[in-house]
Parts: structure tokens; sequence; C-alpha cells
């Protein structure tokens, strides 16, 4: 019995590694899928951090799309010049200390308290060196080399947006990478890379 768990959880462990260039399909969640960014405030503020990164650390964003409790996007590094995984878990720690104190400081959040609390009581339950915890463990990463080996279309963010039934068209959607007016300065890749 112990063995086939062993067995099963070195697959599992497998799947969700980042190398530390590639390109992959990777989600942050908000701890308890809590919706937080149903206010432009915080989604503005996740897009600076986005951008930061894409600045500063290398960051190569191809499409993303903000949900209220998820950012799922395409994204790598530039070879051999930064470590996804660093940028990411960078990229985490910033918005999510922002973030927060955005929602402290925000004078017409109705949500203020129940939101602290909320992370509060997760930081008590996964961390015993903060007063507050944002954003769940892990990326959840694909990697879409796989993709490519298997001849197979690249799964999309945008197509979580129609599924979840946020937007009917993701050009409407100002907090994707399918809209004209989005303020994510994304990669342009060489032309076949992505479909």
């Amino acid at each position: 019995m112990i063995l086939t768990k062993v067995c099963y959880l070195l697959p599992m462990t497998e799947m969700y590694k980042i190398q530390p260039d590639g390109l992959y399909f990777v989600t942050l969640t908000v701890v308890g899928g809590i919706d937080v960014f149903t206010r432009h405030e915080y989604c503005d503020l996740l897009i600076d951090n986005l951008n930061y990164c894409i600045e500063h650390k290398r960051l190569r964003v191809y499409e993303y799309a903000i949900l209220p409790s998820r950012l799922h996007m395409i994204a790598g590094v530039e070879q051999g010049r930064s470590n996804l995984p660093k940028v990411l878990r960078d990229l985490k720690s910033t918005s999510a200390k922002q973030i927060l104190r955005a929602i402290a400081e925000h004078p017409t959040e109705a949500r203020k308290e129940w939101l602290l609390r909320l992370f509060q009581f997760f930081a008590n339950r996964y961390q015993n060196d903060s007063e507050h915890h944002f954003w769940q463990f892990g990326n959840q990463p694909v990697d879409l080399e796989k993709f490519v080996k298997k001849d197979q279309p690249f799964p999309s963010p945008l197509d979580s947006l129609m599924k979840e039934r946020i937007v009917d068209n993701p050009l409407h959607y100002l907090y994707c990478s399918a809209c004209p007016g989005q303020k994510v300065r994304l990669f342009q890749p060489d032309p076949g890379i992505l479909p």
C-alpha cells in the first residue's frame, strides 16, 4: 500500500516541475479561490507587477487573462538570462504585498474586514511567519513543449474567460491579452512559435 502511494506521488511532482527555460501555461490562484480581481485597482496592481517582471526580470508573457480569483498566462523567460520559478516567486510575493495593502487602505472596500480575515486565516493555516497569505503555493505549470511534440493546439488563457462565462468575446475584456486596450507588454514571438 505504501509503495503504490509513493509511485503515485512521483509522477505528480514531475508533472508540475518548471524548467528554468521553457514555455509554460501557468496559473496563479488566490488562496481559497477568493474573488479579489473584481476591482480595477487590484487588477491594475497585478498588471503593474507583471510589467515590472517583464522589464526587469526578463519575463516573457505571450497571453494572459485575469479572472476573479486567478491569473492564467502563457509565459517563459529569456533563455539563459533568468529563471521562471524565481520570477514567478518574486511576482507573487510583491503583488501579494501590494494588493493586500491596497485592500487594507481602500476607502470603499465593503469586503475589507472579511477579505483580510480570510487571508489571515490562510496565513495561520499555512505560514507561521506571515500575517496574511494571498497566493496559493505552486503555479500548476503545463509544459507547452508537450503539445508541440503531439502536434496539438496550445491551451489558451482566453478559453477560461469564455468557459467560465465571464465574457462572450475576449476582445471586450480589458484584463486579457486579446483586448486592444490591454496594458501588459506582451512578448511578440517569431512566427511559428505559437499557433
